[in-house]
């Protein structure tokens, strides 16, 4: 397929995005508006040109950067990848992200502007995440006798009735519908309530966290306005602070400088220069690496303490690519995704699809850090360590003794990034929360779906978007380490991270004071430009017309080129203006015959067209994935056979290897006594006082 066309409908489509999203009566969506399939594979480029910069440095030697926009996506999907391959399941739009679920319970809820995410949870998590709403209600006289006698400790969700469902979903609706989305989410802070708002765009321009924490930057620009208002900086540093130097340029605008300044040598004097000074790839002895067969990034240790997703996923990056990195948990906190989609649904901690899907190549360190001496333990391994990634909640490892100013005392050179949801500063900094609050917070929830209707779960997309920032940051404090010998702390907010896919609707408010809102999957530049449904069992195609030529080779296919005398659908204008009616025509095409032959009489000619791909589809039948070697088949001793994605680009000299994910507290021993040299009675003793796991 490496000659498909691919907008953004047919790339998010083929890339396994689009199927599960949206309602079942309705056709899949992806997001609207701009494209974030090609945001994916921008992000996707950015690691892989510094991990070429890094091979450049330990050898001398440039390399090709190849990067797929469809692996892009695949890379981004949630639990479609996960449910198959664990047990050949297809998530549609029917069972939502949740297979198996049998009761419906809102997760997103109107409120008195717009809409709010919550969800209520029983059991171990019962009393962190639904009591405190209870007693918010409580407190405001809206909690009934039902929400009241609720145990949630013992509350299983699992076993809810529909009718239990509905006690509680009718207060809880009512207690949102007499607040705005912005007295929610202040009242949720003050309550430790993980609930969020849908934000539109205006809504992220007005966020209190973004402002206390000076996210945006003021750019001056000749033709839209004295100033421009940006989203700033991606990252906060101690040592090499990011930042957005210029605006956008003008068609042209630096010619002369480039042709005065740049270019000023000429051919003879340039390539004298580079005769004597040699090419900037060019090391001297002392910084090449003596045998450069060696996996990239071999020799960097990584102590890794994230969870979930937007952590495991960059450090599992740098895994694959040869760095040694240990993960560590305990069995009293273990990460999460160990339980998530499951072999077989047997909820064991070392048969989540999730958790081996994203940790491959790691090592274990079960550690108990509640515990003093696995505190001790944990800055052991620090010391021997390049890097520490974290992920917990702003403040957490300051509580323990873990934090950037007491580590870079026992480790000067250390490189420590925190990636949690807000930031480490700011009022909103410790208000917990996951993906899929972060996915409404930043705005992609209110973008997507249909304007008609409420706006659908998709997930918590934001985890894949954060993993490339957080990978690209460390690769770039590894090369000023390298440069100057300087370790340096990152504050990664996820929130600000994500916005940076939001920007040019972020843009179009601040200089057009345009709210954008769902479209379904219309375009205003394409039409037709949807998901059509193809002969089978819920298949579908996704097709997008641009230009009067796909327009005209488009008709030919479908064998109606009358339509290109049709004044209804002459020009695109009228085309948008009769959309409904030219769908429908579509449809009886393509109703008759399967999504591929759709997607192959399409691309033959030159339009963008892709089969909405389920999990199946990507792991077992699709060529091109198959081809470009995206999925790794890994022996596990617990599961079997599974399979993890691999990068999304291709690196000529610099291959990667995806070994499977880790049992919890596998390499305990391996670390604690070949890393950092203790004794059996050392360890054993650390055993017995529950210090490790």
């Amino acid at each position: 397929y490496k000659d498909y066309k691919a907008p953004d409908i047919v790339a998010w489509a083929m890339g396994g995005q689009m199927y599960p999203w949206g309602d079942a009566d309705r056709p899949p969506v992806h997001v609207s508006h701009h494209s974030q399939a090609h945001l994916h594979a921008a992000s996707e480029a950015a690691m892989g040109v510094m991990l070429a910069l890094h091979h450049r440095e330990m050898t001398g030697e440039g390399q090709y950067v190849d990067v797929s926009i469809q692996d892009s996506v695949v890379r981004a999907t949630f639990r479609v990848l996960e449910h198959w391959d664990m047990n050949r399941v297809i998530l549609d739009r029917k069972s939502g992200l949740s297979p198996g679920a049998t009761v419906r319970l809102p997760r997103t809820w109107p409120c008195q502007d717009g809409y709010i995410v919550f969800m209520y949870q029983g059991g171990a998590q019962g009393n962190r995440r639904s009591l405190p709403l209870v007693k918010w209600m409580e407190e405001e006289g809206m909690a009934d006798d039902f929400l009241r006698g609720i145990d949630w400790e013992t509350m299983d969700m699992t076993t809810m009735t529909q009718e239990m469902a509905d006690s509680l979903e009718e207060p809880t609706r009512k207690f949102f519908m007499t607040h705005t989305k912005a007295e929610l989410l202040e009242g949720a802070v003050k309550h430790r309530v993980q609930l969020y708002p849908v934000a539109a765009t205006k809504d992220v321009l007005e966020s209190v966290q973004l402002a206390v924490r000076e996210f945006w930057v003021e750019l001056e620009h000749p033709e839209l306005g004295p100033t421009i208002t940006y989203p700033g900086a991606f990252a906060k540093t101690s040592e090499t602070p990011p930042r957005v130097s210029r605006r956008a340029p003008l068609i042209g605008e630096h010619n002369q400088e480039i042709y005065e300044k740049e270019l000023a040598l000429s051919k003879e004097e340039l390539l004298t220069l580079r005769q004597v000074n040699g090419y900037p790839g060019k090391l001297n002895k002392e910084g090449r690496r003596d045998n450069p067969v060696k996996k990239l990034l071999e020799g960097i240790r990584i102590a890794d303490f994230t969870w979930f997703f937007a952590g495991p996923i960059a450090s599992k990056t740098l895994s694959d690519y040869g760095a040694e990195v240990i993960k560590i948990e305990g069995r009293t906190r273990f990460d999460n995704t160990r339980l998530q989609v499951t072999k077989g649904d047997i909820p064991e901690l070392n048969r989540g699809g999730e958790f081996n899907q994203n940790n491959t190549g790691k090592l274990s360190l079960a550690l108990n850090l509640a515990h003093p001496k696995a505190v001790e333990v944990a800055k052991k391994v620090i010391v021997q360590s390049d890097i520490v990634m974290e992920s917990f909640a702003g403040g957490v490892l300051k509580k323990i003794g873990l934090d950037y100013e007491e580590l870079k005392e026992i480790k000067p050179d250390i490189i420590m990034l925190s990636a949690c949801m807000q930031g480490q500063t700011g009022p909103h900094a410790n208000h917990p929360g996951l993906g899929a609050h972060l996915t409404a917070l930043s705005g992609f929830s209110h973008i997507t779906g249909w304007p008609d209707r409420e706006p659908p779960n998709l997930g918590v997309y934001t985890d894949f978007i954060v993993p490339r920032f957080n990978a690209v940051t460390v690769l770039a404090a590894l090369d000023y380490r390298r440069r100057t010998g300087k370790g340096q702390y990152f504050d990664m907010s996820q929130y600000e991270d994500s916005i940076h896919f939001m920007t040019p609707l972020i843009l179009d408010y601040v200089v057009n004071q345009r709210i954008a809102d769902r479209m379904g999957n219309r375009h205003s530049d394409a039409t037709p430009h949807g998901a059509y449904r193809c002969r089978g069992d819920d298949r579908w195609c996704a097709i997008a017309v641009f230009t009067n030529e796909e327009w005209q080779s488009f008709t030919k296919v479908i064998g109606n080129p009358s339509l290109i005398t049709n004044p209804r659908f002459i020009t695109l204008s009228a085309r948008k203006e009769n959309e409904d009616e030219l769908d429908r025509l579509i449809e009886e095409w393509t109703i008759s015959r399967s999504a591929e032959e759709v997607m192959g009489l399409m691309q033959t000619v030159g339009v963008g067209a892709g089969v909405l791909q389920t999990g199946e589809d990507l792991m077992e039948h699709d060529p091109q994935l198959k081809h470009r070697g995206m999925f790794w088949e890994l022996d596990h001793p617990e599961i079997g056979k599974y399979h993890s994605r691999g990068p999304a680009f291709v690196l000529s000299k610099s291959p990667c290897e995806v070994r499977r994910a880790p049992l919890l507290g596998e390499h305990n021993e391996y670390v604690m006594k070949e890393i950092l040299g203790m004794s059996d009675d050392e360890i054993a003793e650390l055993v017995i006082e529950g210090a490790v796991e």
